[in-house]
Order: structure tokens, then C-alpha cells, then sequence
């Protein structure tokens, strides 16, 4: 399996010829690792700090899936038009390639739990009828105590199906999310 990184944009997206899997969640969910854990390589770039993806980064997977990784929501320090910029970025994204999304992984940090910005994301991915799953990120950082209060939390919107475990330190949660990127 081969990942490499194919570009950074707001609004030149690649030609719609290809079936894309989109990233989201709050900044500091772990995109990145999640995306660099598939990969099984260090293509997307990972920092400390909330905020630094501000655009929308294409990568090629085997040359015929485009992973998407969009701009985090939440606690990013950067000024309000910049965050009003970002959220009119991610519905043009979303109208624009609605027909091209295969399936949308929305991110949550097990330990922190489902907050106010991940219910209206959930909310507005089964209003625009996007398939997604939710993906529990850190989970090796979580105690088994906010893990199963997260997990309660996420059933109340999607079941039982639609979650994934993860944690990119340790690997977990691979295989699932690579099998629900090829199929």
C-alpha cells in the first residue's frame, strides 16, 4: 500500500475521478496520526498544537482512493474570521464533493468525549447523508472509565456499527479502518 501526499487547497480540489475518504474532528484529535497510521508512514504532518492543518490536504492511496484531511474544529488559537473562513471552506468542500465522499471518519478523543461541535458534526454529517464512522482516537491514553462513557455517548447517535477504537501509538484500529476505506 502506497500513500503519498498530493496537495494542499481551499477550493482547487483534484478532478472528482476518484472515491474520497474524509478525516474530521475537533484540532488535536489526531487526524494526522490516524492518517499517517493507515499510511503506515509519516506523510501527513503531526503537531502539538491545535490549528495547523488550514486547508484541505489531498493524499493518493494506491492511486485510487484520496484520503482527505480537512481542518480541525474547537480550540485552535487563531483569530474568529479565520474560523468562520475555515467552516465556509468545509461546507463548500462538502456541497461540492458530496457525490465523490464514500465514507467520512469523524474523530473523537476517547478520554475527552463527545462534545458540543462533535454533536452538531454528527448531526450535520446524517443531515447531508454522507456514510461515516466514528473513530475513537488516544484510546491507550483513556481510562476504561471515560472510554465507556465516550462510547455510551457515540452509541446515542450511531449504534453499535459505527465505531472504531483507535490509537495510533499502539496501532489499534488499523486493520478496521482500512477495511472500511477499500470497500
Amino acid at each position: 500500500m502506497k500513500v503519498r501526499f498530493l496537495k494542499s487547497t481551499v477550493d482547487d480540489f483534484p478532478p472528482p475521478d476518484r472515491p474520497e475518504v474524509v478525516f474530521v474532528g475537533r484540532s488535536n484529535v489526531g487526524k494526522s496520526s490516524l492518517i499517517n497510521l493507515v499510511a503506515g508512514s509519516g506523510v501527513a504532518r503531526v503537531s502539538k498544537s491545535p490549528g495547523r492543518t488550514r486547508m484541505i490536504n489531498y493524499f493518493l492511496l494506491d492511486d485510487r482512493i484520496f484520503l482527505v484531511d480537512v481542518p480541525g474544529y474547537g480550540f485552535a488559537r487563531v483569530p474568529k474570521e479565520e474560523q468562520e473562513r475555515w467552516k465556509r471552506m468545509m461546507e463548500r468542500y462538502f456541497r461540492e464533493r458530496k457525490e465523490n465522499i464514500k465514507m467520512v471518519f469523524l474523530l473523537i478523543d476517547a478520554s475527552v468525549g463527545v462534545q458540543s461541535l462533535d454533536r452538531q458534526m454528527l448531526e450535520w454529517l446524517q443531515f447531508i447523508g454522507v456514510p461515516f464512522t466514528v473513530v475513537l482516537t488516544k484510546t491507550d491514553r483513556a481510562s476504561q472509565k471515560e472510554l465507556s462513557r465516550t462510547l455510551k455517548q457515540v452509541r446515542e447517535y450511531v449504534g453499535e456499527g459505527a465505531i472504531v477504537l483507535s490509537s495510533a501509538k499502539e496501532g489499534r484500529g488499523k486493520k478496521e479502518i482500512l477495511s472500511r476505506i477499500l470497500s
